[in-house]
């Protein structure tokens, strides 16, 4: 139990943080190294409590959603190690110890994966609802429809903010430098990431919930085959 409320409150710190970072400009760039450093040190800690998933990677069987799962991290590993050692070498505040060539080159690592991982982190998060939302449905069924329809309304309005904020364009390098509205209040922004995050934490819940239903559908049908 006490591991599993040090893993909820890591990984509610890691949500916190996230659209945080997203606002560095805005936050100002020492802020932005610390708050950086603080999420690296949690997203350490985070794999070390779930080091028993690395064990299991190569036993039992791989089903589509689990493959879908496992590749999802993989990725988001990769991504989350290369956004801290890529801030590090472009470092203004805490790591300016670190001196190395190829700035530039860093800057661009950085800012593209800072992106994608993003997106891959708040569909990680999101292939973990099913269970809770699950047993909401199983126990609570009305008011499981009453948060999918908020969480629907919301993700509609995700997807201007994401095309709004221009995330494609800095996903797919249409632009090399991101725009702040430094005049624009902070809760907007923040409000705006917050729906995007909701936006793929909720892809993330179906695609996880649609190929587990698919599972169990096949599970099925090859049991009343016997």
């Amino acid at each position: 139990m006490k591991k599993k409320r040090i893993r909820m409150i890591i990984d509610i710190s890691m949500t916190v943080l996230l659209p945080m970072l997203m606002a560095y400009s805005l936050i100002g760039e020492k802020f932005h190294e610390i708050v950086g450093t603080l999420m690296f040190a949690l997203f350490i800690v985070h794999h070390i409590l779930n080091i028993g998933w690395y064990k299991a990677l190569f036993k039992g069987k791989y089903t589509v959603r689990r493959a879908f799962q496992t590749i999802l991290n993989m990725l988001l590993l990769v991504f989350m190690i290369m956004q801290p050692v890529s801030g590090m070498l472009m470092s203004k505040h805490l790591y300016t110890f670190i001196d190395l060539p190829g700035t530039s080159t860093a800057r661009e690592i950085h800012l593209l994966f800072a992106y994608w991982g993003f997106v891959l982190m708040c569909l990680h998060a999101g292939t973990h609802l099913t269970a809770p939302l699950g047993k909401l449905r199983r126990n609570k069924v009305k008011v499981w429809y009453g948060v999918v329809d908020i969480l629907s309304v919301i993700s509609i309005y995700g997807c201007y903010a994401f095309v709004k904020r221009q995330l494609p364009d800095y996903m797919f390098r249409r632009s090399s430098f991101v725009f702040f509205d430094y005049s624009e209040p902070r809760i907007w922004f923040f409000l705006d990431y917050l729906t995007i995050m909701i936006l793929f934490a909720f892809a993330g819940y179906l695609i996880t919930a649609a190929l587990m239903k698919t599972e169990n559908h096949n599970k099925t049908g090859k049991e009343n085959e016997r």
